[in-house]
């Protein structure tokens, strides 16, 4: 009889240990980068200014403005055009921080 309460014991403590090691589960989570960056285009706006001097209107003085230019969108443009009777003249100016 003690043997027979002893193999018991020593079934139930086997079994015990078993069914503990079946119930841990790790999981591991790897996070990556994504593979396909995706940038939404900067909106730029551009202004533009015709004045006419001189002379009987002569002279000529194109302006042209854009903002928010550039890769990052901080970049901002002016172009300036002068015609007249002696030539013409373009200058233009970018300022990116």
């Amino acid at each position: 009889m003690k043997l027979n309460v002893i193999s018991l014991a020593l079934a139930a403590t086997a079994f015990g240990a078993m069914a503990a090691n079946a119930q841990t589960t790790i999981i591991q989570e790897e996070r990556r980068a994504p593979a396909v960056v995706i940038e939404t285009p900067s909106s730029s706006v551009t202004t533009r200014t015709e004045e006419r001097g001189g002379l009987l209107g002569t002279e000529k003085k194109t302006t042209t403005e854009t903002t928010g230019s550039g890769v990052t969108g901080d970049c901002s443009t002016r172009t300036v055009q002068k015609e007249g009777l002696t030539g013409s003249k373009t200058v233009t100016r970018t300022d990116c921080p």
